[in-house]
């Protein structure tokens, strides 16, 4: 009985777990914001997302997230899955997405709805009473978000701005009676791609969350260089590095090779944590790849050769 007075004594603190997030969160549109659903040159998106981080200090923080998107006319449309696991008894989160975008001239606008469910499973921690069991416990709610984002020609660069609101409704994730509701997270972004010359892209960026009390800010920038002159296919490599205020510094190494592009990204602790984590934080590996079902014609009539 002593081992249940000590869950319920700790039962508070789980309400104040770590919201999912991502260092890349550029190279994930759906988890970012719902607006950006549908919204790429080709006909359907695959992306696929995993950060591990706190693996110094105690049982790894595994995040996944695999997603797919499609524009149709106007509208886009797209589905995610995330799964978030953290702790040795295993707090996880498992939620399915679906994001819905309407497009009005350089503006877009969407709308996302998720079921979650949370769960917590204690078969693999000890306790002082061998003969003691203590079950799992899990809760399911809905998880509704909104967002809008815009895209603005400024020369030949390019300005995308976003705002999106997570968890809109707050869900009550409570395992027990008491209400723990989940903050509404409310994130601002804007990303500029300059051109530098006709093989140099630069990238600068800002991302910015609020959830309850806790804020997170994060600015760095990425640069692009194309090499497909040399390998006469469309191939660009990447490098950048970020700053998330207070808390970590990171770079970015990836790839764009035709249709797909990986990228993948370290963090370095730099808070109050360091004397435990030595530095240590997270590792974050992206994937993306672009169907384009139908080529489009030249604009032009090729000759024959023997003319």
């Amino acid at each position: 009985m002593k081992n249940w007075i000590y869950i319920f004594l700790f039962c508070p603190f789980l309400g104040f777990t770590q919201d999912i997030h991502f260092s890349q969160w550029y190279n994930n549109p759906l988890f970012l914001n719902p607006a950006n659903a549908g919204q790429f040159d080709g006909d359907y998106r695959v992306t696929a997302h995993q950060r591990e981080q706190w693996a110094s200090v105690s049982v790894p923080f595994n995040s996944t997230s695999v997603a797919f998107d499609m524009p149709f006319k106007s509208w886009g449309f797209g589905t995610q899955l995330l799964r978030d696991q953290s702790g040795s008894s295993n707090l996880s989160l498992t939620q399915l997405s679906f994001s819905v975008a309407r497009f009005v001239d350089s503006w877009s606008f969407g709308l996302q709805f998720g079921v979650a469910q949370q769960r917590i499973d204690y078969s693999e921690l000890y306790f002082l009473d061998p003969g003691e069991q203590i079950p799992f416990l899990s809760k399911s709610y809905m998880d509704i978000g909104l967002g809008i984002s815009n895209t603005l020609n400024i020369s030949e660069s390019e300005l995308k701005t976003g705002y999106s609101l997570a968890h809109f409704n707050t869900p009550n994730r409570s395992f027990y009676s008491t209400k723990d509701a989940l903050p509404a997270k409310h994130q601002l972004t804007a990303n500029l791609k300059k051109p530098l010359s006709l093989q140099w892209e630069l990238e600068p960026f800002i991302y910015y969350a609020l959830q309850g009390k806790q804020a997170q800010c994060i600015i760095g920038s990425n640069v692009s260089f194309d090499i497909s002159e040399y390998y006469y296919k469309d191939i660009k490599l990447e490098a950048g590095s970020f700053y998330r205020l207070g808390d970590a510094t990171g770079l970015m190494l990836g790839v764009n090779w035709q249709n797909s592009h990986l990228a993948f990204s370290y963090d370095w602790n730099v808070s109050d944590l360091v004397p435990a984590s030595n530095y240590l934080g997270a590792w974050e590996l992206s994937f993306r790849h672009i169907i384009k079902s139908s080529m489009p014609r030249p604009a032009f009539k090729t000759c024959p050769t023997f003319l």
